[in-house]
């Protein structure tokens, strides 16, 4: 025993500072909030929360570069794990300037000191998914992401739609959940390890073997698309999603559009690319018809919505689907199966890159929704009537939402949209050529519900009078999203987009140290 103790590595927990970070974040709201006079909970308790995110964003450099694993292969720092981690973080600034007056002031006053500490372990939650280098890191991080949002949902407790809401994602979500897990047992019992570098050199001996390919493995690859399918909404796993995204108060709304799907977009990265990328031709076709039908049944039923928060629910299904593309078209490159080919292959850069412009453009739709109802307003189309006239301001800005979910030049939507197409037509394959061109499609579709939120604003009557509200922190948040979806567009997309693309360097070197590359 002393022996196996002697041969124990210490963690290197330098490779984690973001993630120790945002735990300590939240063990010092928990203390801030029993200790602090409740006068003083919201400007300070919104002020640490915006510092403990920054510095977390900070600690990012000293991952830069580095293709590192702690914990016994459990955790990895590389280029992968910094980008994902970056957009969770921007995401949980976005969401406290999105929510601090509003839970403060809305709904019966919530308990901002409690919301604070569930928004920070989800946030760790989705950290830990995004370094995951094993398969019980990627569910442990998964499921205190995933719970910490279910009482977010809930939060709003004083209304039955909140807690309806929250109990039909919590009930699915555990059934999700569950059936993950049985596809992370098969391929333990398959491969023999839960280490994704592990179980990728295991089925990569089978594949360059020739072998036949278990069914127990088809069966656990056909389990993990399920679970991770809820978590990312994709249809037809999509059901919580409207419920649950209407129920919600509204800045938890813009949260849970984006944190948990690129927590759960990081699982399948991590979980398809990385440790199953030898079984490609067991999984992209699939994941091509999942893309397919996911963005033609969000677009489809939006276009019927006249409540703005479901038509972004529905918006929310269908960009899932445009996202699942870039996984599609990776795998009809090759993946890690052709020397070479992760280098020349744009399908998950821009899936990352999309991720990114994601959250800053629906995290911003819904700042503009929480806008209104500080205001007096309500969610439907007609609460938006005249907004143009009598709030130019908050009009332009949701135009520039609107344009970017789109896909409008020269905002920064369009450039995700471009670089997924992009990515789809340079496989050379038909069923490439077919998913760029449902993208562009269903585009022109989105195109109905979208212009119809602009045009309610700028061609109809103004509705109520707006009442006088005190939004400083969230006209800031707006007015930076919004500036973002433009110039971010214009000026840094290239630079984004090459930031997305040196991920693939860090797992080629694993692919090639673990031989994933065979001739």
């Amino acid at each position: 025993m002393l022996e196996d103790l002697s041969t124990l590595v210490a963690p290197n927990l330098r490779l984690m500072w973001p993630e120790v970070i945002v735990l300590g974040l939240a063990l010092l709201l928990m203390a801030l909030d029993a200790f602090v006079p409740d006068r003083n909970h919201f400007g300070l308790l919104t002020g640490v929360s915006l510092v403990g995110y920054a510095l977390a964003m900070a600690a990012l450099w000293t991952q830069d570069g580095l293709n590192e694993a702690t914990f016994s292969g459990m955790f990895q720092a590389d280029g992968l794990t910094v980008f994902l981690s970056l957009v969770i973080l921007i995401a949980a600034i976005l969401t406290v300037f999105t929510a601090a007056s509003y839970i403060d002031r809305l709904e019966g006053r919530m308990p901002i000191g409690e919301f604070y500490v569930l928004l920070a372990f989800s946030i760790l939650g989705a950290l830990m998914v995004a370094g995951a280098g094993d398969l019980v890191m990627i569910f442990v991080g998964i499921e205190l992401s995933s719970l910490s949002t279910y009482v977010l949902t809930a939060f709003a407790k004083r209304r039955m739609t909140s807690v309806e809401g929250a109990m039909k994602y919590f009930l699915l979500g555990i059934f999700a959940s569950a059936i993950l897990l049985y596809g992370m047992a098969w391929i333990y019992g398959a491969a023999g390890s839960t280490r994704l570098d592990q179980i990728a050199a295991t089925l990569q001996g089978a594949v360059a073997g020739e072998q036949y390919v278990a069914p127990s493995l088809l069966l656990a690859v056909l389990l993990l698309i399920v679970g991770l399918g809820f978590k990312m909404a994709a249809v037809p796993f999509h059901f919580w999603t409207p419920d649950a995204y209407d129920g919600a108060p509204t800045p938890v709304t813009a949260f849970m559009s984006v944190v948990p799907k690129v927590a759960a977009f990081a699982a399948t990265i991590r979980i398809l690319v990385q440790g199953l990328g030898p079984m490609t031709q067991e999984w992209f076709g699939l994941m091509a018809v999942l893309a397919l039908i996911t963005m033609i049944f969000g677009n489809v039923v939006a276009v019927a919505q006249r409540n703005v928060k479901r038509m972004l629910a529905y918006s929310s299904i269908a960009h899932t689907g445009y996202i699942m593309v870039g996984l599609a078209v990776y795998q009809a490159q090759g993946g890690f199966s052709t020397p070479g080919a992760a280098l020349s292959d744009d399908g998950i850069a821009s899936v990352l890159f999309y991720l990114l412009a994601y959250a800053f453009m629906n995290i911003g739709a819904f700042a503009v929704v929480a806008w209104l109802q500080h205001r007096g307003r309500g969610l439907t189309l007609d609460d938006f009537s005249g907004l143009g006239a009598t709030e130019p301001l908050a009009a332009a800005a949701m135009t520039v939402f609107m344009l970017s979910l789109m896909g409008i030049p020269p905002t920064i939507g369009f450039y995700a949209k471009y670089r997924l197409i992009l990515a789809s037509i340079q496989t050379g394959t038909t069923l490439g050529l077919w998913l760029a061109i449902a993208i562009v499609v269903l585009s022109a579709v989105s195109a109905f519900y979208y212009l119809r939120v602009v045009a309610v604003m700028y061609f109809n009557e103004p509705a109520k009078t707006l009442r006088q509200a005190s939004t400083g922190l969230l006209n800031v948040g707006i007015g930076v999203m919004a500036v973002v979806s433009i110039i971010g567009g214009i000026l840094f997309a290239g630079q984004f987009y090459d930031l997305a693309v040196r991920w693939y360097h860090a797992l080629t070197v694993v692919a090639q140290a673990t031989g994933l590359f065979h001739g």
